[in-house]
């Protein structure tokens, strides 16, 4: 596996400020309306990918059972940021969403799920594997709460940095390629035959989206420190 890297987190908050300064216009070419683009969104989101690099750096593993508990820290991140008197004032909303994330199994929900289908596709590539990951978050019934918009690009940029290639980040010209997808994911369920037939042809086409836009961010944020 090649060696991971730090992120360039100033770089990462230009590009996001950049969406946030044309997230009106941009919205114009969504198929949904979404929320608006506000100053906590960019501060928390950057708390998320530095969450997601100290992931990385410490080899911690999302995906096994024993260390799922901080893939709901990133949602909690994404949602409330660190501070710890905001976390205080909406302590029954983390709750719930803990709740929502462990024991909610109907129709596939939960964490049980997206555990389930990554260990069955293990060995496909990166892209692939991010790619349905993001689509199992975000499918009904979906993983978190809220966020989970987010919290699942977040989950990608996690995956696409294990292997050592730069994460997704949201940018003028790729929001309208992420957040129109992901409109349809979260209207299609996980099970049943329209799931069946649908969600597969949405994962390719989603990998190659995150293939195409990883070029792109290597030469935004070339920069990166290679670890130790």
């Amino acid at each position: 596996m090649p060696a991971p890297r730090r992120l360039n987190l100033p770089a990462i908050e230009r590009l996001l400020m950049q969406v946030q300064a044309s997230f009106n216009l941009l919205s114009e070419g969504f198929s949904e309306p979404r929320d608006p683009f506000i100053d906590a969104v960019r501060r928390n989101m950057l708390a998320g990918y530095a969450l997601v690099d100290d992931y990385v750096k410490r080899g911690v593993d999302l995906f096994s059972l024993q260390q799922v508990d901080l893939m709901l820290e990133i949602n909690t991140t994404v949602l409330c940021g660190t501070s710890p008197e905001r976390r205080a004032e909406y302590a029954d909303h983390i709750a719930a969403s803990e709740e929502y994330f462990f024991d909610n199994e109907e129709n596939g929900g939960g964490i049980k799920d997206l555990l389930e289908w990554y260990g069955m596709h293990r060995n496909e590539s990166v892209w692939k594997r991010a790619a349905g990951a993001y689509v199992r978050i975000l499918s009904k019934p979906q993983l978190f709460i809220e966020g989970n918009h987010r919290s699942g690009s977040l989950l990608v940029s996690y995956l696409l940095m294990r292997e050592g290639f730069p994460p997704f980040v949201l940018t003028v010209d790729n929001a309208a390629g992420y957040f129109n997808p992901s409109t349809i994911m979260r209207n299609l369920p996980k099970r049943g035959v329209k799931a069946l037939y649908q969600l597969p042809k949405i994962k390719k086409k989603y990998a190659a989206f995150l293939e195409e836009q990883a070029s792109f961010v290597e030469g935004t944020l070339r920069d990166y420190r290679v670890l130790p």
